[in-house]
């Protein structure tokens, strides 16, 4: 049973983001997934539409879902309305449940390390994003720490980018409104001011709205190229979805060496640079050898629908949830926990 904010008052806005791969996942796994809303479960249990008023029902409500259920395994998203307490009580009456816990924020960013902290007392698995050493998450958690990359879903990231020259942009890269004054949003601007011979698609800055649903999947899978720029790139292993997104739909993707994804792709699957000008070499050499392109673009599509499988990545929760021995040699890293990482890394983020 997944809980968390997916399909809800977002109207579609966000299918193909993370926690509808991985009820795809669970679902190929053979599980029987129910989803649980608990925002919009919270706003629609009060006349007002509000999720304060309506918080204390979605805990109850959660409560009463799983003795319907009677879920085996109970994975939290950023379900904030929902207690520890709502936790503790379904593991008092299911005995036998297991709960994990899915960050998928930088740890960078306290409030979401505070987040964490609180769900670590509760739970019996942690999955984040990034293969660090994990801060201290307090005295009293038990609960081991595990990276999981960000899902490729063979249903939601359909496009084929790769076998067409035919888009109309060169690169695309999308921002959340309200980041126009960041390092990333600077990178883009420079991109498109050294070479305007560039069909450059930027979202979210300089009047280009944001783009959310469908219209993001055009726009994205209307282009050749992406940029994968992560409010964070010096942490190993880590990415925003849009990494996972733009090589999922056949995009030839940029990626900063800086975040050690080049342990999982060679340079042949994903286009990686260190410093801007090497960004733009690879930039122009790409764009006036668009076969060249297309076929690194196959081969990083081919690796991520691989490696990155909702289904894979949903089965290697279920047997860290549930302490079993692990099925196959996965690809990422596996023996992260609080205190121990698969290797030190000291990465600067690049000169962009």
């Amino acid at each position: 049973m997944i809980v968390g904010d997916l399909f809800g008052g977002d109207l579609a806005d966000n299918h193909y983001m993370i926690m509808p791969k991985l009820l795809h996942g669970f679902a190929r796994a053979g599980c029987a997934v129910h989803a649980f809303n608990d925002r919009e479960v919270a706003r629609t249990s009060t006349p007002f539409r509000s999720s304060a008023f309506g918080r204390p029902a979605a805990n109850r409500k959660l409560i009463a879902v799983c003795r319907r259920f009677q879920p085996d395994l109970l994975l939290l998203g950023h379900c904030e309305l929902i207690s520890n307490e709502t936790i503790q009580s379904i593991r008092g009456e299911m005995e036998n449940v297991r709960v994990a816990y899915r960050n998928v924020d930088s740890l960078d960013d306290q409030p979401n390390l505070d987040r964490i902290r609180r769900r670590a007392k509760v739970v019996d698995a942690i999955f984040v994003t990034t293969a660090l050493p994990l801060p201290t998450f307090g005295s009293d958690n038990t609960a081991p720490s595990y990276f999981i990359p960000n899902p490729v879903d063979q249903a939601l990231d359909g496009g084929r980018c790769f076998a067409h020259s035919n888009q109309e942009n060169d690169l695309f890269f999308a921002l959340d409104e309200g980041h126009a004054n960041t390092e990333r949003a600077n990178l883009a601007r420079s991109i498109a001011r050294r070479q305007p011979s560039l069909r450059f698609d930027i979202r979210g800055i300089d009047g280009r709205p944001s783009l959310r649903g469908a219209a993001y999947l055009q726009a994205l899978t209307n282009a050749r190229m992406g940029l994968s720029v992560s409010r964070q790139n010096k942490h190993y292993l880590y990415a925003s979805d849009r990494m996972s997104q733009y090589i999922g739909n056949g995009l030839l993707t940029f990626v900063p060496r800086s975040t050690g994804f080049n342990d999982l792709f060679s340079e042949d699957e994903v286009a990686f640079f260190g410093e801007r000008e090497e960004l733009l070499d690879k930039l122009t050499h790409f764009e006036e050898h668009d076969g060249e392109r297309r076929r690194v673009a196959e081969a990083g599509w081919r690796a991520a629908h691989a490696m990155f499988a909702s289904e894979r990545i949903a089965k290697y929760i279920i047997e860290r949830s549930f302490d079993q021995p692990l099925s196959e040699s996965y690809p990422w890293p596996t023996e992260i926990s609080n205190q121990t990482a698969v290797r030190p890394i000291s990465r600067s983020s690049g000169d962009f």
